[in-house]
């Protein structure tokens, strides 16, 4: 059996772009043909996304455990050891509207465990930009290697954030909407905490409770390798202690520098009911 590296993760994504590229903005695109792993409803370009890595599996003969987001846990020989993390369109609601901001992201690990996802890509499916991260090695865009912007200072930030679904949590992302210098929201979390990591944006705030492991791995490993800081924002866990196996939800943040996290962080939690 072949073991999972980054050249074997760039070509599932490449894959997936050219498979689901035509798919892009089309009104079959949307058409729902099942239900999930964690029970939403699967659309078509979710379902063509992931077979694609499913046969690219079976016909490089490749040793994993796979977790993805339609398919669930698949083992794919008994004696794997590697647990391959796959979300194969993340912005579907963007994919199939035709708006062009839509990923797929893969992470490689070597436990069932977030702290040892040790290859990361994430693939922009309107163009076919890709980024990349091995673990103590750095981070890339299309071969060049990227790092976070040095804004340390709230005032002078680009954000993108997440409270769609859940108004509730408005007065939470406020403060932060008021202090920054730009707010953005794009739809596909694993694309925006990349565009944290090669400098674009300066953070990307999710606070829906909502996000699972596998929507942000890979970018977590990338944005880590370029320098920036990822967090949790309602939990009282680190990454060492989350399984990759087990679908749990939560708030992220991404920050290009330590000095603007603590900033997001303590603007949010000043604005949290007690």
């Amino acid at each position: 059996m072949v073991r999972i590296d980054l050249e074997a993760l760039t070509e599932m994504a490449r894959r997936i772009y050219r498979a689901v590229h035509p798919l892009l903005g089309s009104g079959n695109s949307g058409r729902i043909v099942g239900r999930g792993f964690g029970g939403d409803n699967t659309r078509l370009i979710d379902r063509v996304a992931e077979e694609t890595v499913i046969k690219y599996i079976r016909d490089k003969n490749i040793s994993c455990i796979f977790i993805g987001e339609e398919n669930g846990i698949l083992k794919f020989d008994d004696k794997a050891e590697n647990y391959l993390v796959v979300d194969a369109i993340d912005g579907t609601t963007n994919a199939i509207r035709g708006l062009k901001f839509s990923s797929a992201s893969l992470a490689a690990a070597s436990s069932d465990s977030l702290k040892d996802i040790e290859l990361a890509v994430v693939i922009s499916l309107s163009d076919g930009n890709i980024y990349a991260a091995e673990k103590g090695k750095g981070a890339w865009l299309n071969g060049k290697r990227i790092k976070t912007s040095n804004v340390s200072d709230l005032s002078e930030s680009i954000v993108s954030i997440d409270i769609s679904s859940t108004p509730e949590r408005l007065e939470w992302i406020i403060p932060i909407m008021k202090a920054a210098k730009r707010i953005r929201s794009l739809g596909s979390t694993s694309l925006e905490i990349c565009h944290v990591a090669s400098g674009i944006m300066d953070a990307h705030i999710d606070l829906r409770g909502k996000i699972r492991t596998l929507d942000f791995a890979a970018a977590m490993l990338i944005l880590k390798e370029s320098g920036g800081i990822f967090g949790f924002l309602d939990r009282d866990e680190h990454d060492e202690e989350i399984p990759l196996t087990r679908l749990k939800r939560f708030s992220i943040i991404a920050a290009a520098t330590e000095e603007l996290y603590s900033q997001i962080i303590s603007r949010i939690y000043d604005a949290v009911p007690r």
